[in-house]
This record gives structure tokens, sequence and C-alpha cells, in this order.
């Protein structure tokens, strides 16, 4: 069975769609193209980091209430404080944009999945899901590195630590599944350790 699709642009640039789509946005905030340090490509691609971190906490927001309205309490503080560390992630291309003049854009996000199996399936699809984001930071971090944009590197040199962070969580979460089953007496004791 196919999973469903967490970010309908994950695999996309900021170049592409999303990119022409917030162009066309009234009163989307011009790009300042008399700072050499920062190029429009750049932009775009802070501007889909944000918008990406963004969906990424609602997606997570979402997850948490679920989990509560189902009676996990435990995952659902979890995951409402991964949805927190989501939206501070945001405002690191934010902060980074401003220092160079630009505005960055708020983004129109579309609504994540509200609806799960159980809270393995979120565990899953958490796990896929920064798969994903970090597959989409490597792209950036490659072009910086490529065009030697320093300064963009260090940046998301800090967005790929987080990464590791993030996938060390999930890997744990994913191997206790596997270790322990999924049966109500084993999902309750792994609710217990997610409240901490």
């Amino acid at each position: 069975m196919e999973k469903p699709r967490l970010l309908q642009r994950s695999a996309e640039t900021p170049a592409s769609s999303n990119a022409t789509a917030a162009k066309k946005t009234l009163n989307t905030p011009l790009k300042r193209s008399d700072n050499p340090l920062i190029s429009p490509t750049v932009v775009d691609h802070l501007n889909y980091r944000i918008e990406q971190e963004e969906l990424s906490s609602r997606l997570y927001l979402s997850m948490s209430l679920w989990l509560n309205n189902e009676g996990y309490t435990g995952a659902a503080s979890l995951w409402k404080k991964y949805s927190d560390e989501e939206l501070s992630h945001a405002d690191w291309a934010r902060t980074y944009l401003l220092s160079f003049g630009i505005q960055p854009l708020t983004p129109a996000l579309t609504q994540p999945q509200q609806l799960f199996k159980g809270l393995p399936e979120i565990i899953e699809l958490s796990y896929d899901h920064e798969i994903t984001i970090s597959e989409q930071i490597k792209t950036i971090a490659a072009d910086a590195f490529k065009s030697g944009d320093h300064m963009l590197y260090e940046l998301t040199l800090k967005y790929l630590k987080e990464q590791v962070e993030e996938h060390d969580k999930m890997q744990t979460w994913m191997d206790k599944l596997s270790a322990f089953g999924t049966d109500k007496i084993a999902l309750r004791l792994l609710d217990n350790e997610m409240a901490g």
C-alpha cells in the first residue's frame, strides 16, 4: 500500500511552481538586487525552506492533535514539541534573509493530513518526512558549496546538524516499534516513555 504524501511539493525545487506562485501573490516583498552577497536563487531557496519548515510544523501539530484526541497524551506532547521546533527552524532562514535586507515571504500553506491509523503510522510518516526534509536541505547545501556561497553553506550545515538529531529521534521510535511490537500494552508503554 502506498503511503500518503505529506508535502505536495517535496520533490520540487524552490525555482519551480512554488516560487512562480509566490511572485504572483499580491503584496509580495521585492527582492533587493543591490546586495552582491545574496542572489535571487538563494532568496528563493530560503523562502522555500521557510515554507517547508512551517508545513512540517503544521503536520506535526496535526499529528499531535490526533494523538491527544485518541488518548496518546505522552506522544501528543512530544509531537507538539516537534511542531514548535520546526517553527524555530523556519526562523533561521528568516533571520538570514533579514540580515541581507530581504523581507522573507510569509507563505500560504496547505492543510496537512488530519487523520491517522495509529501511533505506529505517525512514527513511520514522521520518519519518512524527515528523510524528505534532509534531501531538500542537502540540495541547498550542494548548491551553496558549488557556488562558493560559504555563508549560505554554513547555514545549511546548521540545518543538516539538526537533521541528524531529527533522524536519531525518529530512528529510536522506529527501533522501539520493531523491537517491542505494536500491541496495546507496547504502545501504552511507548506513550508513557514519550511523555518524558
